[in-house]
């Protein structure tokens, strides 16, 4: 069965398709990927503007019309924390839904830790023993940790590297001056948020996913 995920982030909107088969890996066929920046079309109460939800409902068209000509059977589409945060996220995702034809499930930030976790999971399998899996949005940062197929413990933290390059990096620079607040600012709430993850003691495998990690990987010298 061929099938489409449509991620609609803070950044990008995403569609990925994959044959899928029972007892099977899915296998991707396609990817199709426009840079959307919808944390960045907000209103001061952090609302999605007018101009950021006739670009979204453009991109959702176009992915939609990539997924019929790829042969899509089914297309299931989810939405993270810019709209999950957004005041008007239900309206907007109701114009998604009437004027589009696709419906987007609002994932909270748990159930993303826990999907990235089921998928590290699968992909290292059981040998891998106990996993840490860190994920860095644009606009949150997941944990999760566990020894079995669900995770158990799953977080969600506001400390993706789109929000706290706006509310600490003016300008996107990365001034020494300003990465001293924005080291401590995120120590602050790993240290209120990430207790329940030390008291599941030491992990046999530390996963990062994401494109972020991938780059401060290559920055640091991995292949």
């Amino acid at each position: 069965m061929r099938l489409g995920v449509l991620d609609v982030g803070s950044n990008t909107v995403h569609l990925l398709v994959v044959d899928a088969h029972p007892g099977a890996s899915p296998v991707p066929t396609a990817s199709h990927r426009r840079v959307l920046r919808l944390a960045e079309r907000l209103d001061a109460e952090g609302a999605v503007r007018e101009e950021g939800v006739a670009d979204l409902l453009d991109a959702v068209r176009a992915a939609r019309e990539a997924a019929t000509a790829e042969g899509v059977e089914e297309l299931m589409g989810f939405a993270t924390s810019a709209l999950r945060e957004a005041p008007n996220g239900a309206e907007v995702l109701e114009r998604v839904r009437r004027e589009t034809g696709v419906a987007l499930e609002v994932l909270s930030g748990g159930a993303e830790a826990r999907l990235t976790f089921f998928a590290v999971r699968r992909w290292f399998g059981w040998s891998a023993g106990r996993l840490l899996v860190l994920d860095i949005g644009g606009g949150s940062l997941e944990m999760a940790v566990g020894r079995d197929e669900d995770a158990d413990v799953a977080l969600s933290v506001p400390l993706g590297a789109g929000r706290t390059t706006r509310s600490h990096l003016a300008g996107g620079a990365a001034r020494p001056r300003d990465v001293a607040p924005l080291r401590e600012h995120a120590r602050a709430v790993l240290e209120a948020s990430t207790g329940r993850l030390r008291e599941q003691g030491a992990c046999d495998l530390a996963v990062g996913s994401s494109k972020t990690f991938r780059t401060l990987g290559r920055l640091t010298g991995a292949a």
